[in-house]
């Protein structure tokens, strides 16, 4: 049986942001899902936290019959990393320019305690929302995507940053695609997550990897899918 691919999106985003990925692995015959993070929501009063990511993650995990590889984007590996921790399903680990925290540490915590100064606070105090997604979150994507991309960019729970992460993987092997492009999450600091993960791949992209460089990130799910089904 081969495994199922979970994708779990960055902060502010929806799984519409993996739908160029995901059709290039339907092709490979892959089956994916994506999850809707309730720390990412249009209305800035009811996004939520890391907790409840963790939660629908790991339903997703569960509802999967057979192996997963759980890949996730940007903030999304946090959640992902959680609920990795706590399933026996999870064979493998992508992160995917994402964050690769140890347990008990905070997003507000990795950042040193404030946001970029270009993102913007929400009027009720709820929430954030990157001010220069197009520099930091999708340089190098073609722009007609960009801009869709942009538009479809939700509120960020502000617990999402402020909640630690309660466990990490000890188990799971971890895959991790370096962006060496990145303006958002400096390469040099994925370089660091990725001398300890088991695989790592390196993508001269921005922080979109799965956006403009889909082909690529698609082989190296396909990869992970391969990994999987032989037990290596």
């Amino acid at each position: 049986m081969n495994a199922t691919v979970v994708l779990v999106h960055g902060a502010m985003h929806t799984p519409w942001i993996f739908a160029p990925l995901r059709e290039r692995l339907t092709a490979r015959g892959i089956t994916t899902r994506a999850v809707q993070l309730p720390s990412s929501n249009p209305d800035s009063a009811a996004a939520q936290g890391l907790t409840e990511d963790v939660e629908v993650v790991r339903a997703a995990v569960a509802a999967v019959d057979g192996p997963v590889v759980l890949a996730a984007h940007s903030y999304g590996g946090v959640p992902a990393t959680w609920a990795a921790a706590e399933s026996d399903q999870v064979v493998e680990l992508v992160c995917i320019a994402a964050f690769a925290l140890e347990a008990g540490t905070s997003m507000m915590e990795w950042m040193g305690g404030d946001f970029p100064p270009t993102w913007v606070h929400s009027p009720d105090g709820h929430a954030v929302k990157a001010g220069d997604a197009e520099e930091s979150i999708f340089s190098g994507v073609d722009p007609a995507l960009t801009a869709e991309a942009v538009k479809r960019l939700n509120w960020q729970g502000l617990r999402a940053f402020t909640e630690k992460l309660g466990a990490a993987p000890t188990d799971v092997p971890l895959t991790y695609v370096v962006a060496t492009e990145d303006p958002a999450l400096p390469p040099a600091v994925q370089e660091q997550w990725a001398a300890r993960a088991a695989h790592s791949v390196r993508i001269a992209s921005g922080h979109s990897p799965h956006l403009s460089h889909a082909d690529e990130v698609a082989d190296i799910l396909v990869k992970s899918v391969a990994r999987a089904r032989s037990g290596s």
